[in-house]
């Protein structure tokens, strides 16, 4: 059984999602593009705090058929918060792009976050057949016919270790900039659980690819990696997982507090000590300690997934 939040925020969201998808369906025609939102609707885990990331994905052939305007107003009315402007969301992706351009200089800090969010943590509004497409075709460039069955799906490790490891970077150098675009203290909380969480189900979905050969180990990352991210963990560590789901909980139940989310909004990065942000970041670290032995129990020392993240 759920924990009390996480369970209201998924049944929350799926309602959301069921009418978002509803109003979409209503007014756009095509399968030339899908609209697919991630972030905390992506998560399952949605509140009335939320906003909404979403974006489009076509072939570049069909960007001037993407209705841009429809989708911003249909959405724009039925959520109160907005994703930012020049931000990475509320935009057009080329599905080239999102599936082809990993690495080197042209995969830019919007395109790794776009393909990562994508694949970790996103749910279609229109066009889940689509959606699906894009989604395999992106797992099938990490797993391609070269990949071992000793193996597992490693070239998704790294990047999913390279994407968690960049937004931490970004996140002590804006601090130190004094950026003020985003209240800092939610940003800290949110890296220490719900960034985590993406991270940790990225390498476990890779991890269970272990012993399969390239076809299995698709088929393995598409069932895991189409399930939200809570989920995800308790399919494969079942009732094990209730500790760190209950960390989890108290994180996201403070965060869709509205007081409670008005008053760390207030603390800066000098105001460390603050009782209510330490309380949560000592959680956090709880979080952490319990995901390190969900890992150990289930991956034995001779696992290739902790020679991967080392190595």
């Amino acid at each position: 059984m759920l924990p009390d939040t996480i369970a209201s925020n998924q049944a929350y969201t799926a309602k959301r999602l069921d009418e978002m998808r509803s109003a979409l369906a209503n007014q756009l025609h095509g399968s030339a593009f899908c609209v697919v939102v991630t972030g905390s609707f992506g998560r399952h885990e949605a509140s009335e705090q939320s906003d909404l990331d979403y974006f489009i994905i076509g072939r570049e052939v069909d960007r001037d058929l993407a209705p841009h305007r429809d989708v911003s107003e249909i959405l724009g009315a039925m959520v109160t918060k907005k994703a930012a402007v020049n931000g990475p969301f509320s935009s057009y992706v080329p599905a080239e792009e999102l599936v082809n351009r990993i690495g080197l200089d042209g995969d830019t800090n919007s395109i790794t976050t776009r393909r990562l969010l994508f694949l970790l943590e996103c749910e279609w509004l229109y066009n889940e057949v689509g959606k699906r497409a894009f989604f395999d075709e992106l797992i099938a460039n990490y797993v391609t016919e070269t990949v071992t069955r000793e193996s597992i799906a490693r070239f998704l490790v790294n990047d999913v270790i390279r994407y968690y490891r960049t937004i931490s970077v970004d996140f002590e150098i804006k601090t130190r900039e004094g950026d003020a675009s985003k209240a800092w203290a939610p940003r800290r909380l949110k890296l220490v659980f719900s960034r985590k969480m993406l991270y940790f189900g990225g390498i476990i979905a890779a991890a269970e690819t272990a012993g399969r050969d390239y076809i299995g180990k698709r088929a393995k990352l598409s069932e895991l990696l189409q399930l939200p991210p809570i989920t995800r963990v308790q399919t494969v560590f079942g009732d094990k997982s209730l500790p760190a789901l209950e960390l989890y909980d108290r994180f996201l139940r403070e965060l869709s507090d509205p007081d409670v989310r008005k008053r760390l909004e207030k603390v800066g990065p000098n105001d460390r000590s603050d009782t209510e942000l330490r309380s949560l970041l000592d959680a956090g670290k709880q979080f952490s300690r319990e995901l390190i032995k969900l890992m150990n129990d289930r991956y034995g020392p001779d696992h290739p997934i902790h020679e991967a993240l080392l190595m």
